[in-house]
């Protein structure tokens, strides 16, 4: 019987057409998305032919993802999978755009494509957290066969072996495209390529903070602050100075951050020649102090007091010995600490740098030279009083230890420098330095007291100053710069470009925290020294002036201490 007007219909004959209705438009919806996807796979090619850095470009891009998109789908994090879509849009765009030339490269072009369509498609699912995600080994598979195809069709070079030496001309190559109006997208995927290939993989677990970084900045973006990618890209301000200025600092952002990364992976190092000479301006300029302190002791040993100079020669041989002790205990010390990595390097740094602004104190050294040697001068002649003689001396023993204090203590500034030193460039450099600086500190000491030779020292002093202060502004960039990796200060870029030359001899990085540093440490410098000398120069010099212009002379007994009082000052001077 046929269903009447007034008579419900069954229910499983409406659930069957329900569900066919549905099957209709799931096949209808699949049909056309495999109708859009062959019509993009195979559009006629309309760009310029790959070129050879580009073929490994790419090749190097497809060599990162699958791992890149392990680690996202492990934490199943869309900000860290935004830089896998990138990539695979990037390459197949790219491929999409290329020209082939004979119909079997055409043949290869679409097959090349239909494997980065459908790894594309995959990838999709990860903008949304809370849905199924594509395993990792279908990830793999279907990328690894993705770069098996574009190396038919491409044929790329392996990746370069220096991928981190690389990077710096990479990113210069972005500048010049986008000042040239031309599309700077290559270049920058070119510069990404080589840090994914390189020390973007090792750093997704060292630092995964940093990685993101560099990867937001480079690839992904957010709503407030564009890519490189998408400012390379971008056809409304091609070619216009405000692109170009606006990529321009995007890639000082990049520079910075890349080269914290060099550092924390340990790509980076001050040059070995700048350890080595640092070392041995640093134990030249302490032996120096400690053989004029030694020589201001030893002066009155002549005569029948010539064999004082033993006892004090013998303490000094000692301080030395007591040095290179103090520098293997410490060794030993950071050695029980472990490696410690960049944290290490930045308080043997800090520690350094407090030593070296010590050193470079002007002011200081005013009144070190003033009243530390009087100080030994003092205690010289104490000793010369006692005549009393047996196996070891009162006499003897104070001239001793008179020669170990002298030597010692300009030691082991140099052992806390030496320990900054040696943690951030390994022990052989550090002592090849110090032992070129000692070697040049003997021979000083040797025309001094053998030869009773008498050397310009001020001047010696002055220009080891001027090094040290060298010195001091290469350690405080890489200890600032070191300080940045492990995020104890912020990271501001420059607007302008720094020479990796000039990181790794100058320790000048392309950070204004690090440049800005640098000048304070040398203003600090010169200020002490314009400071010492205006009050230990020039205001007794205007007081005395002003003596002389004032009223009637004074007695002969206070013009003889005025003049005394203002000896030292004039001397130091």
């Amino acid at each position: 019987m046929g269903n009447g007007p007034g008579r419900p219909r069954p229910r499983g004959t409406w659930c069957a057409r329900s569900l066919g209705v549905l099957a209709i438009l799931t096949v209808a919806l699949a049909c056309a998305q495999t109708a859009a996807d062959a019509a993009t796979t195979t559009a006629p090619p309309a760009g310029a032919a790959v070129t050879a850095s580009e073929a490994q470009t790419l090749d190097m891009l497809l060599g990162s993802l699958s791992a890149r998109y392990a680690r996202a789908d492990s934490l199943h994090d869309t900000s860290l999978a935004a830089p896998v879509r990138a990539i695979a849009r990037s390459v197949r765009d790219r491929v999409r755009e290329s020209a082939a030339t004979t119909p079997q490269a055409q043949a290869q072009q679409t097959r090349t494509l239909a494997a980065l369509d459908r790894l594309v498609s995959m990838l999709r699912a990860t903008s949304k957290r809370f849905q199924p995600w594509p395993l990792a080994l279908e990830v793999t598979a279907v990328s690894a066969g993705a770069r098996r195809d574009l190396g038919a069709l491409l044929h790329p070079a392996a990746a370069p072996a220096d991928t981190y030496g690389s990077l710096e001309s990479a990113l210069d190559a972005i500048g010049r495209q986008a000042g040239a109006g031309g599309d700077a997208r290559s270049a920058v995927l070119r510069a990404y390529a080589l840090y994914a290939a390189g020390a973007g993989g090792r750093l997704q677990a060292v630092d995964p903070g940093l990685d993101a970084r560099i990867n937001q900045e480079m690839l992904t973006g957010t709503r407030t602050t564009a890519s490189l990618l998408a400012l390379a890209g971008s056809h409304a301000l091609a070619g216009s100075h405000a692109s170009a200025a606006r990529i321009e600092h995007a890639i000082a952002g990049v520079r910075a951050n890349v080269s914290v990364a060099g550092q924390l992976l340990g790509l980076v190092h001050v040059s070995h020649a700048t350890i080595v000479v640092n070392g041995a301006i640093i134990v030249f300029r302490e032996g120096l102090e400690a053989v004029l302190i030694l020589a201001a002791i030893t002066a009155s040993f002549v005569g029948a007091k010539r064999h004082l100079r033993r006892p004090v020669l013998l303490g000094a041989l000692a301080g030395l010995f007591a040095t290179i002790a103090t520098f293997v205990v410490g060794q030993e010390l950071l050695h029980l600490l472990g490696d410690g990595g960049l944290q290490l390097q930045a308080i043997t740094g800090l520690v350094a740098i407090a030593v070296l602004l010590l050193i470079t104190n002007w002011f200081f050294h005013r009144l070190y030279w003033s009243e530390w040697i009087s100080r030994f001068n003092r205690r010289r002649k104490m000793l010369e009083r006692f005549d009393r003689r047996g196996f070891i001396s009162g006499q003897v023993l104070g001239l001793l230890l008179l020669g170990i204090s002298s030597v010692y203590r300009e030691g082991l500034e140099t052992v806390l420098f030496l320990q900054a030193l040696q943690t951030s460039a390994g022990t052989g450099a550090t002592l090849l330095g110090a032992g070129i600086g000692l070697g040049a500190t003997l021979l000083v000491g040797a025309v001094t007291f053998r030869l009773q030779r008498k050397l310009p020292f001020k001047r010696m002093l002055i220009l080891t100053g001027v090094l040290i202060a060298l010195v001091l502004a290469v350690m405080v960039g890489t200890t600032v710069h070191t300080m940045q990796g492990i995020g104890w200060l912020p990271i501001s870029a420059t607007s302008f470009t720094v020479p990796l030359d000039w990181s790794t001899w100058l320790g000048v990085y392309p950070t204004w925290e690090g440049i800005g540093a640098q000048v304070g440490a040398l203003v600090f410098v010169l200020g002490s020294y314009f400071a010492a000398r205006e009050i230990q120069v020039n205001r007794p010099r205007r007081r005395a002036a002003r003596s002389a212009q004032a009223g009637p002379a004074r007695p002969p007994a206070a013009a003889a201490a005025a003049s005394a009082a203002a000896a030292p000052a004039q001397r130091a001077g």
